[in-house]
């Protein structure tokens, strides 16, 4: 029997929750196959591979390209969508009902619990006969937070995010200010975009930092300039310790509070969603944005309302020691990792699709889509076929949903970046935080990783508003952090990276 549900599920929950999903498995039998997805343009007698997808967009599940994969693979692949909320609890289902998909994405924390509950293959055998442009392509990546006692149980995704410190060059250009580069620089930059009528309406309507807690990446540059790996750990007085008890962090929250109390940045970073956090950007009226380069000087280009459309430049920002950076994409570490259900009935032909979609082929296929449909090549350049430049109207014809599967690593996504993206991915990945890796997660943070993180939101949140005492705020947080499960983190963490470590020499 499956017994992992999600963190923090309580044990008396499973009972009632293996019944309802047995129950919605016994009504699944008597649907028609029709209902599991398209079958069309399927290759005759191709076997059939099933996979589960999350989608952050609705798009027509019969469309150029799955009709494509399924031609050039030779495999029909059957895909199940979900919404991107919906996932993991559709996962659950799927596993406690013996109904799980062949191809599926699971998260870095539910990846041991799988293993353990047999849930997945060891994929090495499989690899090693059908897998060869996985194998090429990922490389040592393949030997990190999915393989346990010599074995791979999941292939990690290949995406480095580049998630740098965009600003608005054309502002800074427009108020005769430099491209800051230290901490000081930065704060009369964002005074600037915020007192000075950047946009030139005439009123005070522009924020200078757009910062939001639900968007972790856009406070990176700034833990970064403390040097404080945002999200992970570090080592101090040999024990692995989590990036809120990490040096600088006070520092870094304590500077916060200072752009928060001089109103230069979003004030409702507490509460807005990323969406709507991007939407500000995209509408003109933000100066300085850390995220991923691919979205602001890339996917995002047909997005920004103004005309002309604003003109971003990258940026380190160095704090008081000199320090600055960004974290490391880390991709044997991976947060999501694909792999192949223990009740495929075909793990082979799973296998085939799989490195499919790696090879240069399917890559392109499942990036930019169909050639002749979405993109083409004129007189040897790549070119998008309108609307589909449009990267809203390309996820809804089929193009880039599907690389969520699986994606080759330094594919044709990063051919296609236009110079500024690369600028900004070239400072993410020059400029790398140093911290501990671990790659398998602490039982706590299974357990209770939930309620660990959002502690520390919570405490940065009141910091940053506070006019009080910073260091008491701190020093409060940090004894409730360590007895509600922080001191068993860092015990329990050393003790990983000390086998991880003694099993790698």
């Amino acid at each position: 029997m499956f017994t992992g549900m999600k963190s923090g599920t309580a044990t008396r929950g499973i009972v009632v929750w293996l019944i309802v999903a047995l129950l919605m498995a016994a009504c699944a039998k008597n649907e028609p196959a029709a209902n599991k997805g398209n079958s069309s343009e399927s290759p005759k007698d191709a076997p059939v591979v099933t996979a589960l997808m999350n989608k952050a967009t609705d798009f027509p599940e019969d469309n150029p390209v799955i009709q494509e994969i399924r031609k050039q693979s030779g495999i029909n692949l059957q895909v199940q969508t979900v919404s991107v909320d919906d996932y993991e609890k559709r996962l659950n289902t799927l596993l406690v009902s013996n109904d799980a998909p062949d191809i599926f994405v699971v998260n870095d924390t539910k990846i041991k619990e799988l293993i353990d509950n047999k849930a997945i293959l060891p994929l090495n055998e499989l690899l090693e006969k059908h897998g060869s442009n996985i194998t090429a392509n990922r490389g040592d990546d393949l030997k990190g937070g999915a393989y346990v006692d010599g074995q791979i149980y999941g292939i990690p995704e290949g995406f480095a995010s580049g998630n740098s410190l965009a600003i608005r060059k054309d502002w800074l250009d427009k108020l005769n200010l430099p491209v800051p580069t230290t901490l000081d620089e930065y704060g009369t930059a964002l005074k600037a975009f915020v007192n000075d009528d950047p946009d030139g309406n005439g009123q005070k309507d522009t924020i200078g930092v757009g910062l939001a807690i639900q968007a972790m990446q856009t406070w990176v540059h700034i833990f970064g300039a403390y040097n404080v790996p945002m999200g992970r750990q570090v080592m101090t007085d040999g024990k692995v310790t989590p990036w809120m008890l990490a040096p600088g962090y006070l520092d870094a929250v304590k500077y916060l509070n200072k752009l928060y109390q001089e109103g230069l940045v979003d004030t409702e970073f507490s509460t807005i969603p990323s969406l709507q956090s991007f939407q500000k950007l995209w509408n003109g009226k933000v100066g300085a944005y850390n995220f991923n380069a691919d979205g602001i000087t890339q996917n995002w280009l047909s997005r920004y309302v103004e005309q002309p459309a604003p003109e971003f430049v990258y940026t380190l920002i160095k704090g008081p020691d000199g320090h600055g950076g960004y974290l490391d994409p880390n991709l044997a570490n991976s947060p999501k990792y694909t792999v192949i259900s223990s009740k495929a009935k075909d793990p082979e032909a799973a296998m085939k699709l799989l490195n499919f979609l790696v090879s240069d082929e399917g890559d392109a296929l499942t990036w930019a889509g169909v050639e002749g449909i979405q993109y083409q090549y004129k007189d040897g350049s790549f070119e998008w076929i309108p609307p589909y430049e449009d990267a809203v109207k390309l996820r809804d014809s089929g193009g880039y949903v599907y690389s969520v599967l699986l994606n080759k690593k330094d594919g044709m996504r990063e051919s296609l970046f236009n110079d500024a993206t690369k600028q900004g991915r070239q400072i993410a990945a020059d400029n790398l935080i140093d911290e501990v890796r671990l790659f398998a997660l602490p039982q706590v943070q299974i357990d209770k990783g939930t309620i660990l993180d959002d502690m520390e939101k919570e405490f940065r949140t009141k910091a940053m508003m506070s006019t009080g005492d910073i260091d008491q705020m701190y020093e409060s947080f940090k004894q409730k952090y360590l007895a509600e499960g922080g001191s068993e983190w860092i015990e329990q963490a050393t003790k990983i990276y000390q086998e991880e470590q003694a099993a790698r020499q």
